[in-house]
């Protein structure tokens, strides 16, 4: 009965939040449809693509390229994903797109679908072994660069589209039940299409031709609802014009202590995901039966992750994130252990653990709403933005990780007498069907499992670390909106939303500020309304909590060390570029001792930004040193109705956009340090600050009535939020 009330309860909601957001949150249930129905078009786009792995099913299995080349060709992927990482993420942290900072790579799903298929229907066949391999490999770096930023489009809206952490796992819990039915179609298919067109070979060209290219155009027109569909809202100022260097940026997320958590997380599968290939190698070269059998085992198996991440927002808010995380590795031990103890004496034992295994997959939901909490973090304690520096430091240390662990395998291979070339030796039956002793298949999977279940128990031990609560990350949230609103109204660009939801932060500490934390009760009631009661008690204490955090950041320029670094602060903007600015780095090192990490972080800044200033005596030739961000927003509002006014809008747009570029290199510090100056001088005053709440709170109702409208008179039901 309780369950039917809960599906009547989401059904109503759905109908009634479809296309306005519920009262506290930003995102419309159509909105949920569009990204998930976009994402999972990605997954079925990019189904196919060449990778120089051992044991990739394309170039290893049907082409036939050895482990030796494999290992080559994956070292030279990795030195040029070096190389270019720097520039990826200096795109992605600096790009200034109206599309968005995400949504603006979801449009290369065409040209990435068109070089999917080209890489499909290349004649491999008909050139011998290096000519292939040269233009396979040529063919792939244009393919995957492509299908990368199409994949990092679509995949890390869901970072963006709210800055609610508790409506993001809801966003990725649904998406992540749409978005996973790719790889359960595509699981089904594949093996059951290479049944009928090429008997049961999977890793068949002819499989390959003719069963992927429907898939992927199917997939390109589908993840297109995520661009038109979906919006981005990102709390940062509107106002700021000096962009994130690629080195600034590195240095924060290096000492991102979460970051390095998550990250040996996953340098650490190379180990636990040695068990992976049991059931499709049991199938394929222990022929337990046909690949249509193996299609609806792997298919059944793999939806078993559809339960957890219907669970997962429970979970979390029963857990918490690490907790989640530790439950989850703790059992993946035990379940390694067991189809490792069971997995010769019946199909049943494969299916049963593979099965539980992937229960658990639910990196779409926890994985990814603890990255977007990190990245939260980061801009609370830096002041900027940074997603694509995060990508660089993985893909540097990830790289170097991973060309060191790529080895692994191939050595456990070939210490079981397996070189990677000849897969006949792991065929348990020869061509007659008579069984051959010597064979390898179970031996290596037997030391497989072995490595596996090691992996599976060093995962259990950086989540004990792991220490970002649901409740900082709310805190956090709050003091950004606020900083954001300070400096965007100073600015004269501020949003009314962001502005609105800055002083209701404020409001909402002054309310619990003075309150002391209750204890929840335990007894002397019904269980029910205990729960409930328990349940307004946590929300209660957890407001307690967050306002005093926003209280800190409300003083934090009134504590001795803060003091001091206002004064500094003052002086720096102050200054001017072109000048000898070598006493202020004297002064920012003789600060007094920090004692908060807050306070570490504002003296590391200091000191850096007072170094800047220092090596500014001499201004660069063309140096922008004025610039109003207003003017700059209003190039966006150009008219564009005619070819020569969008030309002429692009031009203005892209003269401002290097003007912005010249003028933050140039005035970067001086802007940092006005920054903290107007900080401290709306924190001082805050009531003034908060002045026109009213004014703003009846044009953000207003809009948000007019839209309804809007919605109302085009058929679409709405709700009073």
């Amino acid at each position: 009965m309780v369950l039917i009330d809960k599906a009547k309860t989401l059904i109503g909601d759905v109908v009634a939040y479809w296309k306005i957001p519920a009262k506290g949150e930003y995102v419309a249930y159509k909105e949920y449809l569009m990204l998930s129905v976009g994402w999972m078009g990605m997954r079925l786009a990019t189904t196919f693509g060449i990778s120089f792995t051992v044991n990739n099913p394309f170039t290893a299995m049907t082409l036939h390229m050895t482990h030796r080349d494999l290992l080559i060709l994956g070292y030279i992927c990795t030195a040029i994903g070096y190389a270019l990482a720097p520039l990826n993420a200096w795109i992605i942290d600096n790009l200034r797109s109206r599309a968005g900072k995400y949504r603006v790579f979801v449009k290369l799903a065409v040209p990435s679908g068109l070089l999917s298929l080209l890489a499909l229907f290349y004649p491999y066949e008909k050139l011998s072994y290096y000519p292939m391999v040269v233009s396979l490999f040529v063919l792939s770096q244009i393919q995957g660069y492509i299908q990368n930023w199409y994949m990092t489009g679509v995949s890390n809206l869901v970072y963006v589209i709210s800055p609610n952490s508790a409506e993001r796992v809801k966003i990725m819990t649904v998406s992540s039940l749409i978005h996973n039915l790719a790889p359960t179609i595509t699981g089904l298919l594949i093996p059951v299409m290479s049944d009928v067109v090429a008997g049961g070979d999977l890793f068949s060209m002819k499989t390959y031709r003719l069963v992927y290219p429907g898939i992927i155009v199917v997939g390109v027109a589908m993840s297109l609802t995520a661009y038109y569909g979906v919006s981005e809202r990102i709390v940062e100022p509107r106002s700021r014009a000096a962009g994130v260097s690629l080195r600034d940026a590195l240095r924060e997320v290096a000492k991102n202590k979460l970051f390095w958590i998550k990250c040996s997380d996953n340098w650490n599968n190379f180990m636990e995901d040695c068990k992976n290939v049991l059931m499709q190698w049991v199938f394929y070269y222990g022929k337990m039966g046909s690949m249509t059998t193996y299609g609806i085992m792997d298919t059944v198996s793999y939806n078993s992750s559809m339960w957890a991440m219907i669970f997962s927002p429970w979970m979390i808010g029963t857990f918490g994130k690490r907790g989640f995380k530790l439950v989850k590795n703790i059992s993946q031990v035990f379940i390694t252990l067991g189809l490792a103890l069971t997995y010769k004496k019946s199909l049943a034992f494969i299916f049963i653990f593979f099965f539980l295994n992937r229960f658990w997959e639910t990196t779409e939901v926890i994985d990814r709403s603890i990255e977007s909490d990190i990245r939260d973090y980061q801009q609370y304690l830096s002041g900027e933005r940074i997603d694509g520096s995060f990508g660089v430091i993985d893909t540097y240390v990830g790289g170097a990780v991973g060309a060191l662990t790529n080895l692994f395998v191939p050595w456990v291979y070939k210490r079981n007498g397996f070189d990677g070339t000849d897969y006949s030796v792991l065929n348990v039956y020869d061509e007659k069907g008579n069984y051959k002793p010597d064979n390898l298949l179970y031996p290596l999977l037997d030391e497989l499992l072995k490595f596996s279940l090691i992996g599976a128990a060093v995962d259990v031990i950086p989540w004990f670390f792991y220490d970002l609560t649901d409740t900082d990350q709310k805190s956090v949230l709050r003091v950004i909106r606020i900083r954001s609103a300070v400096e965007d109204r100073n600015a004269g660009v501020a949003a009314d939303d962001i502005y609105c939801e800055a002083c209701e932060a404020v409001f909402a500490m002054r309310e619990h500020l003075e309150k002391t934390p209750l204890a929840l009760r335990k007894s002397g009631e019904d269980k029910r309304e205990r729960r409930r009661a328990n349940k307004q008690i946590k929300a209660e204490n957890e407001e307690i909590t967050i306002a005093r955090f926003v209280h800190s950041e409300l003083t934090r320029y009134t504590t001795p060390f803060g003091k001091a670094a206002l004064a500094l602060c003052r002086e720096l903007a102050n200054a001017a570029p072109g000048q000898d600015n070598s006493r202020l780095e004297e002064k920012a090192v003789h600060l007094p001792p920090a004692e908060t990490k807050e306070e570490k972080q504002l003296r590391g800044d200091m000191i850096r930004m007072a170094r800047a200033a220092k090596r500014q005596a001499t201004l660069p030739r063309g140096a922008v040193t004025s610039f109003s961000p207003a003017e700059y927003e209003a190039l966006y509002d150009l008219p564009e109705d005619t070819k020569e006014e969008k030309k002429a809008k692009n031009v203005a747009i892209r003269a401002g956009n290097r003007d912005r570029r010249s003028y933050g290199r140039t005035m970067k510090p001086y802007l940092w340090a006005v920054r903290h100056v107007q900080l401290s001088e709306a924190y001082s005053d805050i009531d003034s600050f908060m002045e026109d709440y009213p004014a703003a709170k009846a044009r953000r109702d207003a809009a948000a009535e007019e839209a309804a409208r809007m919605l109302h008179r085009a058929g679409g039901k709405t709700a009073n939020t």
